[in-house]
């Protein structure tokens, strides 16, 4: 017992200490951590287009079409949601103001829309001023963040390049034997791959299902509420009630009290039942995670890492999980039984040759 305690005092004084250091090189860390998901994403792809063309040329072509892919995502989500603010505001204000009747009705007290709108208002500059101020600290400026970009750019270059060399010198500076840690980095490889694989997938079939159902109910901005719902989906259960709450408000106040139940009942079954069903079957066995465990993980995540530790926290986790099951039913190779010269030679020679030199 005593030698588990500082087992446990000098990994906690190991792990605070690494925390440290990375929360402070979070400049680089940050675009790092980011490349090498991505990297391990498209690594398939690059080897595809190897087969016909060099390496690097494969590589910079793969690392084009993510730049232009996520380029036009995003100029398209900010566009459509900045062209919508206006209607977006009118019908979420709506929905306030009919969820306070109706409060009102069963004899409880809600603030008004104009009030509850102002508060949000304040609540969001209050977590822009925040979130810019972590992007300070975590960046320096906004320069700093641009330089981090290009830094995340150019490491997920190499990584798509240079994939199985540095894989190798991962596997072989683990502290295991070669064999073992090549399989933990095969294994963590393709924990992340199935996890966002079947995490995209998922996401999309949700969002395509909660959107036609409010297109086909005749209720507003049904492409912002998919878009919503597929984008929140990356950060688990926290993403979900972000998204749920924003439609079911928007549905309330185009609608009514029937129509948000209905989006409401449609979005608990879409993202608590199908959703989870189709991407356990997705991932196997062998990535099932138990809601509380991947909740938890959630949570830990976003108080370490913000955004980023709740995305990566449940592929963490099934990484960790599977990585462990590999170490656990780990055998040493038999060593090679050696030949009685073999054994003579190791022992320095037979008796007839006394004089020779021992090995």
């Amino acid at each position: 017992m005593g030698r588990r305690a500082w087992a446990v005092v000098g990994i906690s004084v190991v792990a605070v200490g690494l925390y440290a250091v990375l929360a402070g090189l979070s400049g680089l860390v940050v675009p790092l951590i980011v490349a090498a998901v991505v990297g391990t994403l498209f690594v398939p792809v690059v080897d595809r287009l190897a087969k016909h063309m060099s390496r690097r040329g494969a590589a910079a072509i793969v690392l084009l079409g993510i730049v232009a892919v996520a380029i036009g995502a995003v100029a398209i989500a900010v566009a459509g949601i900045v062209d919508q603010a206006p209607q977006i505001k009118t019908e979420v204000t709506a929905g306030v103001e009919a969820l306070r009747e109706w409060l009102s009705g069963l004899g409880l007290g809600l603030a008004s829309s104009s009030s509850i709108t102002d508060g949000l208002g304040d609540a969001v500059g209050g977590s822009m001023e925040g979130f810019s101020a972590f992007l300070s600290g975590a960046f320096s400026s906004a320069a700093a963040f641009v330089a981090g970009t290009f830094v995340g750019l150019f490491i997920l270059f190499y990584i798509l390049a240079d994939w199985r060399l540095l894989t190798g010198w991962v596997g072989s500076h683990l502290g295991t034997p070669p064999d073992l840690g090549a399989g933990m980095v095969d294994d963590a490889t393709w924990s992340i791959r199935r996890y966002f694989s079947a995490l995209t997938v998922t996401s999309l079939f949700s969002a395509v299902a909660i959107s036609l159902t409010v297109a086909l109910m005749g209720l507003p901005l049904a492409l912002t509420i998919g878009l919503v719902t597929f984008v929140t989906s990356y950060v688990p259960y926290i993403g979900a009630l972000v998204s749920g709450a924003f439609a079911v408000l928007i549905a309330l106040g185009a609608g009514g009290v029937t129509e948000a139940i209905v989006v409401l009942v449609v979005i608990l079954v879409v993202q608590n039942v199908l959703q989870p069903v189709l991407q356990n079957r997705m991932t196997s066995e062998e990535l099932d995670l138990h809601p509380v465990v991947a909740f938890g993980s959630t949570i830990v995540g976003a108080a370490f890492a913000g955004v980023l530790g709740a995305t990566l926290s449940a592929p963490i986790v099934s990484m960790v999980i599977k990585i462990k099951a590999r170490v656990e039913h780990y055998h040493v190779p038999a060593a090679q039984p050696q030949s009685t010269a073999e054994s003579d030679a190791s022992r320095g020679g037979t008796a007839g040759s006394a004089d020779q030199p021992r090995t």
